[in-house]
């Protein structure tokens, strides 16, 4: 069989677009919240950017970015994924309530990845670090930053407060608005 149509070079198929992020571990009751609603969390399970991931008590959930950056989230945590666009070199993890450990890749120039939480930005290039919010009970809750590997630039939304947290310290971000200084803690 022979095509009279004039051909510019092989055919080849649409390559799949990766997904934002998937899910590689659960443990306990996980769900996942999306346009489409809500369903269960599994292992294997995809993500699309603005999709959220809420664990239960007692769960625990580890999702894979497509550029290898890992977050676990400990219980009772929800989280919110906003992805690099054609206009922003920014990944963008919500901490809406809850704790959540990154491991975080090396960043390009002009690349960034941030947790942000209600009442502060944690920015980074390349890192481990963990942050947990919401821990005291009431309108203004308490952040707290602490660093394993790298720095993370932490600025205050409310009182617009910044500090650099190096490596093996971690701060306490107060009702939103007073920084701790730096200390030395155990990761």
């Amino acid at each position: 069989f022979r095509s009279e149509s004039r051909s510019t070079g092989p055919l080849r198929a649409a390559e799949p677009q990766a997904p934002a992020a998937r899910v590689l571990y659960v443990s306990g009751d996980v769900t996942i919240e999306s346009k489409a609603g809500g369903r269960l969390a599994k292992s294997g399970a995809v993500l699309a950017e603005g999709d959220s991931v809420a664990t239960a008590e007692g769960a625990t959930a580890v999702i894979e970015l497509s550029d290898g950056s890992r977050l676990k989230l400990r219980e009772s945590s929800r989280l919110a994924l906003a992805l690099p666009g054609p206009k922003s070199a920014v990944t963008e993890a919500y901490l809406s309530f809850g704790s959540v450990f990154a491991k975080v890749t090396k960043r390009l120039a002009g690349q960034q990845f941030q947790v942000r939480t209600p009442s502060a930005v944690a920015a980074v290039r390349g890192t481990e670090f963990f942050t947990a919010f919401g821990r005291a009970a009431g309108k203004n809750r308490d952040l707290w930053v602490c660093v394993n590997e790298g720095a993370v630039d932490l600025r205050t939304t409310k009182s617009d407060k910044s500090l650099l947290v190096p490596a093996g310290k971690g701060v306490l971000i107060k009702a939103g608005l007073d920084l701790t200084k730096p200390q030395v803690y155990d990761w």
